[in-house]
């Protein structure tokens, strides 16, 4: 896989999940925090931020799986609410997700292979045909392009061309 495009999916991941961190910080009741980025067909997609206590709590756990998690844990999840789901580990910390100030910081906690894994579910839920796996960078950022165009209304993509700009200063 191309190093580029896995940054770049990290990178895009870990920031749209981190929206879901910054308003987390406003409820301090709350130990569990979900961001949904997807809801397709019936099909539910979604990352949640997790303790491990409450991660204990779920059936069937291997003990594989156990073993990867720390004290907080991001997981992601496909679902369509009666037949299953299948559960990701995505990365963990020993401190609350509420702690990181960006995206960025939480790249770094983000595990790889499960990552794609369940980018490859999301993208197919949404419709999305894109195997980025096998795409070098320049086909990646064009296969993408061509996503958004098709998937985006034009006042969504001159607010997104703003944000991207943001980034990039």
């Amino acid at each position: 896989m191309d190093e580029k495009v896995l940054k770049e999916l990290k990178l895009a991941f870990a920031c749209d999940v981190y929206e879901t961190v910054k308003a987390a910080r406003k409820n301090r009741d709350e130990h569990v925090f979900r961001h949904t980025m997807a809801e397709e067909d019936g099909q539910m997609v979604f990352a949640g931020m997790f303790p491990k206590q409450d991660i204990m709590e779920f059936p069937n756990l291997t003990e594989e799986f156990v073993n990867k998690l720390h004290t907080f844990n991001l997981l992601g999840v496909v679902t369509d609410g009666e037949s299953g789901l299948d559960m990701f580990y995505l990365g963990g910390m020993n401190k609350p997700f509420t702690t990181l100030t960006n995206g960025q910081e939480m790249v770094r906690h983000l595990v790889d292979e499960p990552l794609l894994a369940f980018l490859e579910m999301y993208f197919k839920v949404k419709g999305v045909m894109i195997d980025f796996r096998e795409m070098n960078y320049e086909e990646f950022t064009t296969a993408v392009e061509s996503e958004v165009f098709k998937n985006t209304s034009f006042s969504q993509m001159s607010e997104a061309q703003e944000f991207l700009e943001v980034i990039k200063n």
